[in-house]
């Protein structure tokens, strides 16, 4: 009689709605002349006490179950942040070294990814700390005699450098801004 009651179960919707063929109808109609149980379940569905139940309950979410999810959620941006700035490190000595063998269109490519992973990590504190950070390392690189440069070319270069990180910050700001949620 289990099976029965599983399959009237999952008919009674359909029957109480009258969406059953004749043969069904028959078989839904004498399982709950028979079972009780059957019968009290389709009397809640045509009262509708279960759907009251379904729809008026809330699910109610605490301060704990949210700790964990906040944690790692937390753990990945300190990685995306980390990950970010080894690259912008990694593409400032790169486009600079790049400069000593006569590469230096490449930066117009490089430095733009830069702008990029500098408003991921600083939004619009970019436009401020990026020149710096370039003139830093740039400088660096120039100290420890990784390229061939004077000293007076390397604020040339900076600003230059400069201009085409700014371009990547607008870049990354304009898709941020046309893919963000509206309110």
């Amino acid at each position: 009689m289990k099976n029965e009651c599983k399959i009237v179960s999952d008919l009674l919707p359909l029957y109480l709605e009258n969406l059953v063929c004749e043969e069904t109808e028959n078989f839904v109609k004498n399982h709950l002349s028979e079972c009780e149980s059957c019968k009290k379940e389709f009397e809640a569905l045509q009262s509708g006490d279960d759907l009251k139940e379904v729809f008026e309950e809330e699910p109610t979410k605490s301060v704990e179950d949210i700790k964990p999810f906040k944690k790692i959620m937390k753990k990945m941006n300190m990685q995306v942040h980390s990950i970010s700035y080894l690259l912008i490190i990694f593409f400032i000595f790169f486009g600079f070294l790049s400069m000593d063998s006569g590469d230096v269109f490449y930066n117009s490519l490089i430095m733009p990814i830069v702008g990029v992973f500098g408003y991921i990590i600083f939004r619009f504190r970019a436009f401020y700390k990026l020149p710096i950070l370039l003139l830093v390392i740039n400088l660096l690189a120039c100290l420890l005699n990784f390229a061939d440069v004077e000293l007076y070319d390397i604020f040339f270069w900076t600003a230059i450098f400069t201009a085409f990180v700014f371009a990547g910050i607008i870049i990354a700001f304009l898709i941020h801004f046309a893919l963000r949620k509206e309110k």
